[in-house]
């Protein structure tokens, strides 16, 4: 197992890489951090060896490689920080045998880092036995990831038909047992939140209005407490309870002691993607949990919901050409635009101050939206009669700020063919394992199906590619086409949304009213 490194004459930057997830099952002992870290120490001691860095995963599943200290790794061997990585065994590295594969079989060689696997005498240095037998370990180690994950389901779907709870965060007004984490009991902190929700509700308030109530005695929202342990909270103002928030909380029947699981699944064990289940599918469990609230009381307030649902279609609908392009300076958020019957006139304000303005959020930014309107469509026009006078100076902008497409497609057209390449490598290869007796003709015919059907996907996204690239215009067929958005824009006695898109990518409003445009033909203008 050991070998003697100072003939190399290389100056070995080792990396441990030590992962461990719940799929290891019965070997989860002999698998812990701790082990893999003596074991590979060992390893280091008895060859003389000095380790750089350690990456350890704890808790991801070696089904993908969407692990933070993978990507760490991947990061120093880009730096030039490490150039030799250790693992207990080839299954530390990755179960999923085509990605494990690739970054054994070519990211390390391209890279020049040496790969040593300990236990299973795999050395990318070196022609091993253990080397040998790499394909057929792959594919065991990728068949055990996917046998786990049937059991998991398999089992995770029984316990949902029985009724226990198998999600990762209760409902707002519930918590786990301290018993046991499948029964849900009432949060004794929440659970009169959501009656109160109720209660308000049926006695004529509105979700807004209740939202600001609760908000105004500061009740925890839902989303503090779900992301509280974590400190996960990326949302603006989380503090504030939202209309919606107080709705999905009204039309969720999980208050009345129902249960319903399985809505949604994986599409498989190593996509993470989720896909919708057919309803008679669901599981759906009565009396799984102790109800907050009545039947009769929730079927009252969905009666009220469906009925404040209803559209009026005297309702004042118009769309404003400006309506998606203004934006708050301060905050970010959208600019709302609205009707003043009062005033009778158009107006308009930053959404957060409209909604939140009781919370000191933001600063109002009301102003007249038909003047301002028309003050947009005068800086444009006059912008459009300037480029149609200086069609040379036009052109300069264009080629100056014009980035073409057709490079970027091109990089990932290269990609794909060069993996499409080793696919086809790892293909013969496969062939000579079957040939040799390495792997069964049933492994076989499965793992060159898999690879077949990724050669194909490839090849139908480089005619995509191509297809595109075969419909972008260089910088003169561009100049051309927005002299002519121009030239209509100038014609046009009402421009639409579309034409305005062409032209305009953003407007922002300042607290002091003051408009920044952004053009996508121009360098950004600041007006009073």
């Amino acid at each position: 197992m050991y070998r003697h490194y100072n003939n190399d004459n290389i100056n070995y930057k080792i990396g441990l890489y030590i992962r461990l997830s719940r799929e290891d099952g019965d070997d989860l002992e002999s698998e812990s951090v701790t082990n893999q870290r003596c074991l590979l120490m060992g390893y280091l001691k008895a060859n003389g060896l000095h380790v750089v860095d350690e990456y350890v995963d704890d808790g991801y599943s070696g089904g993908n490689f969407n692990r933070p200290e993978f990507k760490r790794l991947i990061k120093d061997i880009e730096d030039n920080r490490i150039n030799m990585i250790l693992t207990k065994d080839l299954s530390r590295l990755g179960r999923d045998h085509i990605q494990t594969g690739y970054y054994v079989e070519n990211y390390f060689p391209e890279k020049g880092i040496r790969y040593i696997a300990v236990n299973d005498d795999i050395d990318t240095f070196y022609e091993t036995s253990g080397s040998d037998m790499m394909p057929f370990k792959l594919s065991m180690n990728d068949m055990y990831a996917k046998d786990i994950s049937k059991k998991v389901r398999s089992n995770l779907l029984q316990m949902k038909k029985d009724g226990k709870f198998c999600g990762s965060v209760p409902s707002y007004g519930y918590m786990r047992h301290p018993d046991n984490k499948h029964q849900l009991i009432p949060d004794p902190k929440t659970a009169p939140i959501v009656k109160k929700i109720f209660d308000l509700y049926i006695s004529g308030y509105g979700s807004s209005k209740i939202a600001e109530i609760l908000t105004k005695e500061e009740i925890p929202t839902p989303i503090m407490l779900k992301n509280k342990e974590k400190n996960l909270i990326k949302c603006n103002h989380p503090q504030i309870w939202k209309h919606c928030s107080v709705r999905n909380i009204i039309k969720n029947p999980i208050y009345t002691g129902v249960l319903i699981q399985h809505t949604s699944q994986n599409i498989n064990y190593k996509i993470k993607k989720r896909k919708k289940v057919a309803k008679s599918e669901w599981c759906i469990k009565e009396h799984a949990h102790e109800p907050l609230i009545s039947k009769e009381t929730f079927n009252l307030a969905q009666q009220i919901k469906d009925k404040a649902n209803n559209y009026n279609k005297n309702r004042r609908n118009v769309e404003y050409i400006l309506s998606d392009f203004i934006y708050c300076k301060d905050c970010g958020a959208k600019m709302s635009i609205s009707y003043d019957k009062k005033r009778n006139r158009i107006t308009m304000n930053c959404n957060n101050y409209r909604k939140f303005s009781k919370y000191g959020i933001c600063f109002s930014h009301y102003m007249n939206y038909t003047k301002l309107e028309k003050t947009i469509l005068c800086k444009i026009s006059e912008l459009s009669l300037k480029y149609m006078k200086d069609k040379e100076e036009f052109a300069k902008i264009i080629k100056k700020d014009y980035v073409n497409p057709k490079n970027e497609l091109n990089k990932k057209i290269d990609t794909l063919t060069k993996s499409i390449e080793k696919l086809k490598l790892k293909q013969d290869s496969l062939y000579d394992d079957k040939f040799n007796g390495i792997i069964s003709i049933d492994t076989y015919q499965r793992l060159y199906n898999q690879t077949d059907e990724e050669i194909n996907i490839a090849h139908t996204k480089i005619k995509k590619y191509r297809r595109e690239i075969n419909s972008i215009s260089d910088s003169s067929v561009v100049l051309e086409d927005y002299l002519t958005v121009v030239e209509n824009f100038l014609k046009m006695k009402n421009p639409t949304k579309e034409m305005l898109n062409k032209l305009i990518a953003k407007i922002y409003v300042t607290k002091d009213k003051k408009l920044e445009i952004h053009y996508r033909i121009a360098k950004s203008e600041v007006l009073d």
